[in-house]
């Protein structure tokens, strides 16, 4: 995994529309990308209400984090994940991604986009996942 970037900056229409703020919002966004020995697995970018960075400074460090993103929101505001929703798609890639995935700009590449809840119903993570080029999404999960 490589930190691509991370830091505060102004929350685009989507992010601010996804996290409940007003467009321009300061939002954290945290960017990585996943490699193997086949290339790009995967871009992600993850966007947080701007105030986590005053309680949890390391989302703005462009280093891994000690924990998963959410769980560093908990320790620090007790803000805690409660549900998740995924929401799978083709999207064209962004210009500014495009060089990471080694495609061009405006490609369709399957995306996850994430929303995550806290234990009041408000959204504490929006991300997006652009997965690289002939890359599969898979999930396996134990049925009760």
């Amino acid at each position: 995994m490589e930190i691509i970037s991370a830091g505060l900056v102004s929350a685009p229409a989507e992010v601010a529309e996804a996290l409940g703020l007003a467009e321009g919002a300061p939002v954290v966004r945290r960017q990585r990308r996943y490699l193997d020995d086949e290339g790009v697995v995967a871009l992600s970018m993850s966007w947080l209400p701007g105030e986590f960075a005053d309680s949890a400074p390391e989302l703005i460090a462009p280093e891994p984090l000690p924990k998963m993103t959410f769980g560093l929101v908990e320790e620090r505001t007790g803000r805690r994940a409660v549900r998740r929703r995924d929401v799978v798609s083709l999207r064209p890639v962004p210009a500014e991604a495009a060089p990471l995935l080694d495609v061009r700009a405006g490609a369709l590449v399957l995306t996850m986009t994430n929303h995550y809840w806290d234990q009041h119903g408000s959204v504490t993570e929006y991300a997006t996942d652009f997965l690289g080029v002939d890359r599969r999404l898979s999930a396996e999960y134990d049925m009760p």
